[in-house]
């Protein structure tokens, strides 16, 4: 009865900020923005939010927010923890595990926040853009998955993450800035890596089906690694000859 409500709880946060996102994203189209910014719009609603409750909490008489994270995330490890023991792995092994799962995970909930962003407001533009324009002229058909492109600027960033997380001493703010701005950006590059499989499995006309378990593949790390190298590469290797013809996703 607990993981029922717990999972009732999760559905309705997840709604309650895709109905963030929806609005914002239907704000900026209706007034004309270019898709990518009315995506940025909706993230931007969800962090406001986020950020906005995050404080409001912690000028409250209420439990520090941050310590209740904590615990919550203690609790999921202690879970994990034991499955890792019941299978017999080596506690040096569980605690390297332990280690990189608050080091990724915890410390760079910023960056899963933003990301998380993203891809609600992604998914808002799509839903109120296919929607919105059966009813209104003023919101057009949303742009095909497979055309959408990353601008080659953002690499910096991706670089920049990096190089903060070689240069800087370890269990220090500026590692775990830089560990936030991989997480981001690695992000963003697995979105750009999905964009031109995507256009590979429409130009080799693969099956429904085979697209759907190929994608469920692309999400295992180690193939996850081959997609963000896609969306790096294709900064200068243009595997889908776009950027030769100008189109809105972009400019």
């Amino acid at each position: 009865m607990d993981i029922l409500l717990s999972v009732i709880a999760e559905l309705a946060t997840s709604l309650v900020f895709l109905g963030l996102a929806s609005l914002a994203v239907y704000w900026s189209l209706v007034r004309g923005f270019q898709p990518r910014t009315t995506i940025l719009m909706g993230a931007l609603m969800i962090v406001v939010y986020v950020g906005g409750s995050f404080a409001a909490d912690q000028l409250s008489s209420h439990p520090d927010s941050w310590a209740s994270i904590q615990q919550t995330f203690d609790q999921i490890w202690q879970v994990k923890a034991k499955a890792l023991t019941d299978d017999k792995m080596p506690q040096s092994d569980i605690d390297l595990i332990q280690s990189l799962f608050k080091e990724y995970f915890l410390f760079c909930l910023p960056a899963w926040i933003v990301s998380g962003s993203l891809f609600a407001g992604f998914l808002a533009y799509y839903l109120v853009s296919a929607i919105g324009s059966r009813i209104t002229s003023r919101i057009g058909a949303p742009t095909p998955f497979w055309k959408w492109i990353i601008p080659d600027y953002l690499i910096f960033g991706l670089i920049l993450g990096g190089m903060v997380k070689l240069l800087s001493p370890e269990n220090t703010w500026m590692e775990m800035v830089g560990d936030n701005l991989l997480v981001v950006f690695v992000f963003i590059y697995t979105f750009a890596g999905l964009t031109i499989t995507s256009f590979y499995f429409r130009k080799w006309r693969f099956p429904v089906i085979a697209r759907l378990l190929t994608y469920a593949l692309l999400f295992e790390l180690t193939f996850n690694a081959v997609c963000v190298l896609l969306g790096v590469a294709d900064i200068w290797l243009d595997f889908r000859k776009l950027k030769k013809t100008p189109m809105e996703p972009i400019s």
